[in-house]
């Protein structure tokens, strides 16, 4: 499938909202990932006036879901789209839904920043600190390769985001026995270490949803809903695709 697909059509009007709506998801995605930049910059840097930048940031893109929901129903009311079309619209208000959720998950390892400034405590300093850095930054990876992959309509990378999003599952695993043996040993207090918890829970959830974008891609390339398929099989199946 190419994206010349959604121009094909006889109404012009039609093929300027499609166009549109794919615009429009890329927009929003790419806000997300400017807050997940902005997120690990600040927990990195101890930076609370990006932190809370981050948290303003998550108004802005609350609002393209909004607009993006929007542009789907004026589609629907007013064209008669195609198959193509409608699983366009269904896998855009889908992937608008994940990237909403990812805003509120980062918005969560923003709130790190601004907690431990009120203990005057660096965010590095904590245990789970590299963990929830590694997760991040892996999370900001695979949200810019399944954003490439929706604009190129391009399933070829798609397999390493599913691979991260287990490794992910591991990480945090790990940083989570790292911070709970820290209530036993560590100086901190415990509502910073909760607080670290919560972080490195929201971020792993970014790749989650990173994941389910990866998914959506893929039915609406292919048209095959893979939400239900282990890892093996999903592996399987896009091999197949080559």
């Amino acid at each position: 499938m190419e994206r010349t697909e959604f121009k094909s059509h006889i109404s012009e009007q039609l093929n300027r909202n499609l166009e549109d709506l794919f615009n429009q998801v890329l927009e929003m995605g790419g806000l997300v990932e400017r807050q997940l930049e902005d997120a690990v910059k600040a927990v990195q840097s101890g930076d609370v006036n990006l932190a809370k930048e981050v948290l303003q940031l998550d108004k802005v893109i609350n609002k393209e879901e909004m607009e993006i929901d929007r542009l789907c129903a004026r589609v629907l009311a007013r064209q008669q789209p195609t198959a193509s079309d409608l699983r366009l619209i269904i896998i855009a208000i889908r992937i608008a839904v994940d990237l909403e959720r990812m805003g509120d998950e980062v918005v969560k390892a923003a709130k790190l920043v601004i907690k431990m400034a009120d203990y005057d405590i660096n965010c590095l300093d904590l245990p789970g600190y590299t963990s929830l850095i590694e997760i991040t930054t892996c999370a900001n990876t695979m949200l810019k390769t399944v954003l490439n992959a929706f604009a190129r309509l391009d399933l070829s990378d798609l397999m390493s985001v599913i691979e991260d999003e287990e490794r992910m599952d591991d990480s945090l695993s790990a940083a989570t026995d790292e911070v709970l043996a820290g209530f036993k040993e560590s100086h901190f207090a415990p509502e910073c270490l909760l607080e670290m918890v919560y972080s490195l829970r929201a971020s792993e959830r970014v790749t989650d949803h990173a994941a389910n974008i990866a998914e959506s891609i893929i039915y609406l390339v292919e048209g095959r809903d893979v939400r239900n398929i282990d890892p093996e099989r999903l592996s399987e199946f896009l091999s197949n695709l080559d």
